[in-house]
């Protein structure tokens, strides 16, 4: 198999578009389109459901997908066991997150240590919490931050953050004269959610089960970030984690939160591979996200509901 389609069937489903992949490939955007119509007569899978200029990713394209990721993980851990051989002494660090606390917790936690350790080299990836937890436990990266939600197994995982939801909405919604937002609140509401899969809206759907509540559900996505732009932008009330709602600073653009009662919890693991002496890189790099985390939380404690009832 042409392993320069392979690379041109990588950059398309990472960017999402033949436009933005030739930019990143750097090639032109028909030979992208080119490449995609060889491997599907190489590999005689139908790898994309085409609708004037969008591109939609078909299940065989993810399967697909997710064994070009392993290829290229074992391709890089030679490349990595190289460049240390070649290297000794230079320091680095490779660390993925969630996006929850990957948008602007981390990149905070990354300057910070920078200024201590300038000469350190650090890889910065920002995936769901399934693709963080795989970085880590085959060695390609040395640390990450995820949902509790994933496998623990081959990983030295231990929670990191516990957090809450909060219900967000722009001001001036009628919702902004409570305390507190129950279930009964969100009845007939456009409602904006994590995916059906996350562990925290498996506790909403309960909660609304329960109440007896059938909002409308009208976008679910994977990122808290994206619920708070969503509602942000007028397109719904918004059900988030906390600590999104915060550290991306959407209070001061004017989005309203308030607690969300009975509480819909999240729990972040910090996880590293087995069998690994922690380096002392990592370890000051750990001191110093529990010294972000730490803020983080008294900043996110104006919304926990036992403040508010």
């Amino acid at each position: 198999m042409n392993l320069a389609l392979i690379e041109i069937f990588s950059a398309v489903m990472k960017t999402g578009s033949t436009t933005r992949a030739a930019t990143l490939l750097g090639i032109s955007q028909p030979g992208v389109s080119r490449g995609l119509k060889r491997l599907e007569d190489t590999t005689k899978l139908k790898l994309f459901e085409r609708s004037g200029p969008r591109l939609t990713a078909t299940p065989e394209a993810l399967l697909l997908y997710r064994e070009v990721q392993a290829a290229h993980a074992g391709l890089d851990r030679l490349r990595q066991a190289a460049a240390r051989i070649r290297e000794v002494g230079t320091g680095s660090l490779k660390v993925a997150s969630s996006a929850a606390l990957g948008l602007s917790f981390m990149p905070r936690v990354i300057a910070k240590y920078l200024k201590r350790r300038p000469a350190v080299s650090i890889t910065f990836e920002i995936s769901g919490s399934s693709a963080v937890r795989d970085l880590v436990a085959s060695g390609l990266f040395d640390f990450g931050l995820c949902a509790d939600e994933i496998d623990t197994t081959n990983l030295v995982a231990e929670p990191f953050i516990e957090s809450y939801g909060v219900c967000v909405f722009r001001r001036g919604h009628a919702l902004e004269s409570k305390r507190i937002v129950s279930p009964s609140d969100l009845h007939q509401e456009r409602l904006i959610c994590l995916a059906p899969e996350d562990t925290a809206r498996k506790q909403l759907d309960r909660h609304l089960a329960v109440a007896g509540i059938s909002p409308r559900m009208i976008v679910e996505t994977q990122f808290s970030a994206t619920v708070c732009q969503l509602a942000l932008e007028g397109a719904g009330v918004g059900v988030a984690n906390v600590l999104s709602y915060v550290s991306e600073g959407y209070e001061k653009a004017g989005l309203i939160a308030r607690p969300l009662v009975p509480t819909v919890n999240f729990v972040t693991l910090q996880i590293v591979p087995p069998q690994r002496a922690r380096s002392r890189l990592v370890d000051e790099f750990a001191a110093d996200l529990i010294q972000e985390r730490d803020k983080l939380l008294q900043d996110c404690s104006q919304y926990h509901p036992d403040r508010v009832l």
